[in-house]
């Protein structure tokens, strides 16, 4: 869908897109959640080596497929459930799919998680895509069809 009709249809329905700042806190705590429950999965090993920095960037690399894996889900399960992660609903703020304003579909979720992940690991430069989008749709946002909204 075209962003000027996306841009109609917020307006009919009163919808407003999430301002960029909503959209780094929620980033900002998300990925803080996510990094304590793997320290939390890691502590025992990290807490042990401690003196050891190199140990602990091993044991924290080791770790990197788990957090993508927990980071995917997180998002995935969450995004499907409530429109929403933890970070999202602080700064209240939705993501809908722009057919049916609604909850992103089991499987928009599924896409949008995982192309978001995919940003991460290509050191976020998809992410500027939301910056050159009038509506603040980033690559996962679009290749998912969604975007994010205000909630009132």
């Amino acid at each position: 869908m075209k962003v000027e009709q996306i841009e109609e249809i917020l307006a009919r329905e009163e919808l407003q897109i999430a301002p960029l700042w909503k959209r780094f806190v929620a980033f900002v705590i998300d990925e803080l959640l996510i990094s304590m429950i793997i320290i939390g999965i890691a502590w025992e090993a990290i807490s042990q080596n401690s003196q050891d920095i190199e140990i602990v960037l091993k044991i924290v690399s080791d770790y990197t497929f788990s957090m993508l894996g927990i980071a995917l889900v997180y998002h995935w399960l969450f995004v499907k459930l409530y429109g929403a992660t933890i970070g999202k609903m602080v700064v209240r703020i939705k993501v809908i799919e722009v057919a049916l304003l609604d909850n992103p579909s089991v499987m928009q979720s599924f896409l949008r998680s995982l192309m978001r992940l995919l940003s991460i690991i290509l050191t976020y430069i998809p992410f500027i895509f939301i910056l050159s989008s009038k509506i603040y749709q980033g690559l996962h946002d679009r290749i998912a069809n969604t975007i994010v909204i205000e909630i009132k």
